[in-house]
């Protein structure tokens, strides 16, 4: 998925949560946040997250980011980042 404002990190956590079976109280306890903090991120609010928080967040839901550049030089942010469910992604050949 790619993610270009806050409001996208919120609607990846919420659903991965969701796949997960999760509460947002699971997820608070699991980084050591309150149940209020996930309410907001997942409510768009993930503009104010720390990088650590947001790790944190990526962690518990078995989820990595992507880091690229944007391939058409038009577009107006020059990168975007692409978030991915490890059971998505390609394995490595030995």
């Amino acid at each position: 998925m790619l993610v270009n404002v806050s409001l996208d990190w919120g609607n990846i956590v919420r659903d991965r949560r969701s796949d997960l079976g999760l509460t947002q109280a699971d997820l608070a306890r699991r980084i050591g946040r309150a149940r209020q903090w996930v309410v907001r991120f997942e409510s768009g609010h993930a503009g104010s997250a720390s990088v650590d928080s947001l790790m944190a967040v990526l962690h518990a839901l078995d989820l990595y980011v992507e880091v690229d550049t944007a391939e058409d030089e038009t577009d107006s942010d020059p990168m975007f980042m692409d978030v991915v469910d490890p059971w998505d992604a390609p394995k490595a050949q030995p």
